[in-house]
C-alpha cells in the first residue's frame, strides 16, 4: 500500500479540527438556546403598581396578570388571595408563590355600584293598622356587598303611611344602602283599604220545600268598591239543601284589592209550624236568624212574664209614634203598633181619630228612623185605622230591628173574669220611650157607655192625652187591645178589643194577620 502524502494528512487534520469546532459551536449554541428557552419558559418578574377591582368582580386566577412570566412559570405560579376579604372593600396584600420565589402585591377593592332592587309584582294593598316593612315590597336585592341597610325614608313619606293609618293611597320610599355609601332609592305606591263586610250572614231557619233564595238575605259592602252583594259566592247549591235537617253554607266575597271576607253558617230546615213555635217561644228571633218560610218571622213572641219591665223593653221594636200634619200648620200626635211586615211594606195600626180625615202621616220607629206613611183605610164601627209605610224609604238594617206585636186570640178569648196585669209603652217623636204605665184588665168586653151598643175592653191604665193608638200588652207581651179613650170622673180607661182589631185589619187591607 502506498502511504498518504504529507499534504493529504494536513488536509485531514484541518478537516478534523474544523469538525470539532463546528461541533463545539453547535453545542454552545444549543446550550445557549436551551438556556434562553428555559428563561423564556420559566422567567417571572413582578409588574409594579396597585391593582384596583370592583367589589364582586372576580379576581384574576392567571398569575400573568401580575407577572411578566413565561408559560411554565404561569403554570407553576399560584395566586394566594387568602388575605383578601372579597366581600369587604379595602386595600389588601396578597402573594404569588413561585418555586424559589414569593411576590407580594397590593390590590384595592372598591364598591362604586349601587344595589340593584327588584320589586314584587304589584299593585300593593294593605289593611288599616298594618305596619308595613320594606320586605313587603321587595322581591330581591342584588349587590356585591352583603352588608346592606334596607329601610324606609320616613322623612319623605306621609304621616301614618308605615302604619297604614288611613284608608287612602300612599307612596313608600325604600332606601337600600351598602357599606360604601352607595344607595338605591325606590318609590312604591300602595293603597290602604278595608276588607269587604258581609251583612246579614247568620244562621238560617228554612221551611222545608220553601223557595229559599238564601243569597237575597245577605249583602256585602266595601269602602272602596261600594256594594259587592252581586259578588257574593255561596258554597252550597239549592240541590244540597235537605227537606229536613242541618247543613252548612259558606259565603265569600272578594274586593278589587284582593281582600276577602267569608263566613260559614248553619241552615236548619224544618216545617213552618215548628219554626213559628220557636219564634213564639222566643227561642229564635229574626234579628238573630234569617228565617225563610215562617208565617210571621217578625213576631216578638211570648216573654216569660216574670219581669214586666223586661217585657216592655222587648216589645219596643213593635211600637211607633204617629204624627199627622194638618192643613192649618198644626199637628196631632198619637201612637201605633206594627201589625205586619211584608217584603215591601210595614203595616201600622192606630186610632181612626188620630189620623182623622188625612191620608198622609209621619211614622217614627223605635230605631229613631222616620218615614212617610199612607192611610190605607179606617173602620166605621171601631176607632181603627191602618197606615202603610214602604220599606224602600227606610235603611236596609230596619228589617232586622223591627218586630210585629204578638197576637194570641185563643188566649184572649179564654179570658173570663181574670184581671191580668197590663202595661203600655209610648214612644216620643224621637223614637225614645216617652212614658210607661202599668195597670190591669177590668173587663175583656163590655158595653161602652158613651157610644152603645159597641163593646170595648175596659182597664185601669191611667191613660193621658197622646196615648191614643197605643198597644196594650199583658206581662208576657201578648197584645190585649189598643187604647182609644178615657174619662176623668170617674177614672176609667178603654181599649179597642183584640178581636175587633183583627177583624178591622182584614176588612181594611184584605190581608189576614197571623194569630195563635
Amino acid at each position: 500500500m502506498r502511504p498518504d502524502s504529507p499534504r493529504k494528512n494536513t488536509e485531514r487534520r484541518r478537516l478534523n479540527t474544523k469538525g470539532k469546532i463546528v461541533t463545539g459551536l453547535s453545542f454552545v449554541f444549543l446550550l445557549a438556546g436551551f438556556i434562553l428557552l428555559m428563561h423564556c419558559l420559566l422567567h417571572a418578574e413582578k409588574k409594579e403598581g396597585i391593582y384596583t377591582f370592583e367589589l364582586g368582580e372576580k379576581l384574576p386566577d392567571d398569575p400573568a396578570f401580575y407577572l411578566d412570566a413565561g408559560p411554565l412559570a404561569r403554570l407553576l405560579a399560584d395566586c394566594d388571595y387568602s388575605a383578601v376579604n372579597e366581600s369587604v372593600p379595602g386595600i389588601y396584600k396578597f402573594s404569588i408563590r413561585y418555586p424559589g420565589k414569593e411576590f407580594t402585591f397590593v390590590l384595592e377593592l372598591k364598591d362604586t355600584v349601587s344595589p340593584e332592587v327588584t320589586l314584587k309584582e304589584g299593585p300593593f294593598y294593605f289593611l288599616p293598622g298594618t305596619r308595613i316593612r320594606p320586605a313587603d315590597f321587595l322581591a330581591g336585592v342584588k349587590d356585591a356587598d352583603p352588608y346592606l341597610d334596607i329601610s324606609f325614608d320616613t322623612q319623605s313619606m306621609e304621616e301614618g303611611a308605615t302604619f297604614c293609618r288611613d284608608i287612602r293611597r300612599y307612596t313608600a320610599r325604600i332606601v337600600v344602602s351598602d357599606s360604601s355609601g352607595n344607595a338605591s332609592l325606590t318609590d312604591v305606591p300602595f293603597t290602604v283599604d278595608c276588607a269587604p263586610e258581609l251583612i246579614g250572614v247568620k244562621d238560617f231557619y228554612i221551611s222545608g220545600g220553601a223557595d229559599a233564595d238564601i243569597l237575597s238575605f245577605v249583602s256585602a259592602v266595601d269602602t272602596t268598591d261600594g256594594d259587592l252583594s252581586d259578588s257574593i259566592v255561596m258554597e252550597l247549591s239549592p240541590e244540597d239543601i235537605p227537606e229536613e235537617g242541618e247543613v252548612s253554607a259558606s259565603f265569600t266575597v272578594t274586593d278589587s284589592c284582593g281582600f276577602t271576607a267569608s263566613k260559614t253558617v248553619t241552615l236548619f230546615v224544618t216545617d213552618p209550624d215548628e219554626i213559628q213555635q220557636l219564634i213564639s217561644s222566643r227561642k229564635i228571633t229574626h234579628s238573630d236568624f234569617n228565617i225563610i218560610g215562617a208565617y210571621n218571622a217578625y213576631d216578638t213572641g211570648v216573654f216569660e212574664g216574670e219581669d214586666f219591665s223586661e217585657t216592655m223593653e222587648g216589645i219596643l221594636p213593635a211600637l211607633v209614634h204617629v204624627r199627622i200634619s194638618k192643613d192649618d200648620g198644626s199637628s196631632t200626635i198619637g201612637s201605633g203598633f206594627i201589625a205586619e211586615i211584608t217584603e215591601s211594606d210595614i203595616y201600622v195600626i192606630t186610632n181612626k181619630h188620630v189620623v182623622g180625615r188625612y191620608t198622609e202621616s209621619e211614622i217614627t220607629f223605635s230605631t229613631g228612623d222616620s218615614a212617610a206613611g199612607n192611610v190605607v183605610g179606617t173602620a166605621d164601627e171601631y176607632d181603627i185605622a191602618v197606615v202603610k209605610i214602604p220599606l224602600s224609604g227606610l235603611p236596609d238594617r230596619i228589617e232586622s230591628e223591627l218586630n210585629t206585636v204578638h197576637i194570641d186570640l185563643s188566649y184572649w178569648e179564654s179570658l173570663d173574669d181574670e184581671r191580668p196585669d197590663l202595661g203600655m209603652e209610648i214612644l216620643g217623636p224621637d223614637g225614645n220611650v216617652d212614658h210607661i204605665t202599668y195597670g190591669s184588665l177590668v173587663k175583656k168586653q163590655g158595653v161602652f157607655p158613651f157610644f152603645p151598643p159597641f163593646t170595648e175592653t175596659e182597664m185601669v191604665l191611667a191613660l193621658r192625652p197622646g196615648d191614643s193608638g197605643s198597644a196594650v200588652f199583658d206581662s208576657c207581651g201578648r197584645l190585649m187591645g189598643m187604647a182609644f179613650a178615657y174619662s176623668v170622673s170617674p177614672e176609667r180607661d178603654w181599649a179597642v178589643p183584640l178581636d175587633e182589631i183583627i177583624k178591622a185589619y182584614e176588612e181594611i187591607t184584605g190581608r189576614k194577620l197571623y194569630i195563635y
